[in-house]
């Protein structure tokens, strides 16, 4: 973890007392925020807990938005590696066969049964 704030540029918002605060604030936040998610996944959305985390994600967040310690990465975005498309002009977020229909996700069909599957090399 080290190497990666070390390539990073550290933005500190405010003075220390404060900074710490918001920091904290922001643990806060970020722990009401991951509530809030799985609870969704679950279809708890109308309970109180539900109500209470996404309270403390909307109460503490912009304190630490405006007052904590940010990280943003040094990264050169440019080149062959970080382009969107593969060399068939097909984007690499897109393998659905909307852009191109001859892509099959599935490696072997059963044609009796219609049953797909792929295997996997661990």
């Amino acid at each position: 973890m080290r190497n990666f704030l070390d390539d990073s540029i550290v933005e500190h918002k405010s003075r220390p007392p404060l900074r710490w605060i918001a920091n904290w604030a922001g643990s806060i936040a970020s722990y009401g925020l991951l509530e809030v998610s799985y609870m969704e996944d679950e279809g708890l959305t109308n309970s109180f807990r539900y109500k209470l985390y996404g309270w403390l994600w909307d109460t503490f967040w912009p304190l630490y938005r405006d007052y904590g310690t940010t990280y943003r990465l040094k990264m050169d975005l440019s080149g062959k590696n970080w382009d969107d498309y593969d060399e068939n002009g097909i984007p690499y977020w897109d393998k659905t066969g909307l852009v191109d229909p001859d892509y099959n996700p599935w490696q072997y069909e059963d044609y009796e049964t219609g049953d797909a599957f792929r295997i996997l090399d661990k």
